[in-house]
């Protein structure tokens, strides 16, 4: 049995109809190279101020553990969905290439991605700013434009 060596958060953005289903799919082709140990609640982000759920996505934040390095969980996430996916954190790197930057720029500044990431894996140190996901989650501003939409664990249930 392999040691599971990294730890990364990746952000998962899908459209809210019919985003279940993909969800569901992306995550168990994902557990094919790794485990994934915590998932956030997921969110329903509305994108027009008419808080339509035709114009919605649900997005949620998840912690995924492997033996890959972080070249091979790029192409993972670039393969199995280049939109929807978006690696946050892996390990502790501090990374900036056209290809990634590493922490993900916006994880400090969206209200709801750094709520998913704190749910997900809140004592993770940021590597910038020595605090914790959970600390900066604290002092986030609300994130306005969503609202929860369903637990995460159940769309681990296969």
């Amino acid at each position: 049995m392999k040691t599971l060596q990294h730890s990364a958060l990746i952000h998962v953005s899908l459209d809210l109809v019919g985003g279940l289903e993909k969800a569901r799919d992306l995550l168990s082709r994902i557990m094919e190279s790794g485990e994934i140990s915590s998932i956030s609640s997921i969110y329903k982000r509305y994108l027009t101020k008419d808080r339509v759920d035709l114009n919605a996505c649900m997005e949620f934040v998840f912690k995924f553990d492997t033996v890959w390095g972080v070249d091979q969980c790029l192409q993972m996430t670039k393969v199995l969905g280049a939109e929807e996916l978006t690696i946050l954190t892996f390990d502790d790197s501090i990374l900036m290439s056209p290809r990634l930057t590493l922490p993900f720029p916006r994880l400090h500044q969206d209200p709801l991605i750094i709520r998913c990431a704190a749910e997900a894996w809140g004592q993770y140190e940021h590597p910038i700013y020595q605090k914790s996901l959970s600390e900066i989650s604290r002092t986030a501003p609300q994130a306005e434009e969503a609202e929860f939409h369903m637990q995460g664990k159940s769309v681990l249930d296969f």
